[in-house]
């Protein structure tokens, strides 16, 4: 099989950018900011899935609901500790409690580099 120059080259830009696309999948964040409410159930949510505790998830659950009724939450933060719970609610703790950690992650902003001190 015999290539031209331009179609090789054609070839290698669609790689190129079919390995961007994959990376940028691969990192791209899960969740978004939160608000001290939401942050505080996730809190919990990673407590009661670090112990395994059905109750303390439906209880949590419960608090989740009310509180995104109240307007007290978006209905996506709702929604991200819900799938949340119903993780830990299918039995998977581990994986749940990596979806709080990573939402945690997320919560984290850099910090202003300090002046030069010299």
């Amino acid at each position: 099989m015999d290539f031209s120059k331009g179609t090789l080259a054609g070839i290698g830009v669609a790689a190129v950018l079919i390995v961007a696309v994959v990376i940028y999948w691969l990192t791209r964040p899960t969740f978004g900011e939160i608000s001290r409410k939401g942050y505080d159930y996730a809190m919990a949510l990673g407590s009661a899935c670090n112990g395994k505790d059905e109750a303390k998830v439906a209880k949590i659950t419960q608090m989740i609901d009310q509180s995104a009724q109240d307007g007290e939450l978006q209905s996506y933060e709702a929604a991200w500790l819900k799938g949340i719970a119903q993780q830990a609610s299918d039995g998977q703790w581990e994986s749940a409690y990596a979806s709080v950690r990573k939402l945690m992650q997320e919560q984290t902003q850099a910090a202003t580099p300090l002046p030069e001190l010299d």
